[in-house]
């Protein structure tokens, strides 16, 4: 199938599982493709966090119309993105201060926030937990956070990892305790190991829910600029608390 129907079809929810797998092998192995799945991707989130329903309802119409079109009519594929691109800029414009008055930080954090993955212990299934880390990971994998923020709190005590502070405070976040998770991240972010760039973008969403502008700007800002942990999201984020 045709890699611009591909998306188009994913964006619309119309894969065939034949097509899903094709899908995922072209993200796999074809860069240029992963790249421009991603730019759809970031289109279509900032259309969505807009909140004009209006807009994006076009949009869908105007992505079903090429769909169905493109076999009479091939449709310029840089046009359709110089489109969006306009409307965006567009929704920036307008929605500047519309964003301030009505955006609901809690709802920015619960549409961001996903508890980070544990890659420090991968607990795989049948084999015993040996270690008191890796029950402190297993809880955290089976979302027991309170038991999990207990065992790597003993942990850190014990041995001053600092990655056990990152995923304390990515607990906390999990039950909605930004005043205990904010200074754990805040501590982490001194040690700068292999999480710092991950420490960034929760410390800056836990600003978010705590209502601080002054803090999650600047900080959303560092990250846009890199091309780091969650940069293309930083910048959509920008956006909607501006």
């Amino acid at each position: 199938m045709d890699k611009d129907t591909l998306i188009h079809k994913y964006f619309l929810q119309t894969l065939t599982d034949q097509e899903r797998v094709e899908l995922d092998m072209l993200l796999e192995n074809d860069a240029e493709f992963k790249a421009t799945f991603e730019l759809e991707k970031d289109l279509q989130a900032v259309l969505i966090d807009t909140g004009k329903d209006d807009l994006r309802a076009q949009f869908v119409d105007f992505e079903n119309q090429d769909v169905e079109q493109e076999q009479e009519t091939p449709f310029p594929f840089f046009l359709k993105y110089a489109i969006a691109a306009c409307v965006i800029i567009g929704l920036s414009v307008y929605g500047s201060k519309f964003f301030i008055n009505t955006t609901n930080t809690d709802d920015l954090f619960a549409q961001n926030f996903e508890a980070y993955r544990n890659i420090v212990q991968p607990i795989e299934r049948g084999e015993g937990l040996d270690t008191p880390e890796e029950e402190a990971f297993f809880k955290y994998e089976t979302k027991e956070y309170q038991a999990a923020i207990e065992s790597f709190q003993t942990e850190f005590s014990k041995t001053e990892k600092p990655y056990y502070l990152f995923y304390t405070a990515n607990a906390y976040l999990a039950l909605g305790d930004t005043k205990k998770a904010i200074p754990l991240l805040e501590k982490h972010q001194s040690f700068k190991d292999n999480f710092y760039e991950k420490s960034q973008w929760y410390l800056a969403l836990a600003y978010i829910k705590d209502k601080n502008k002054s803090k999650s700007i600047p900080l959303l800002e560092t990250i846009s600029r890199s091309d780091g942990y969650h940069h293309k999201e930083a910048k959509i984020l920008l956006k909607a608390i501006r």
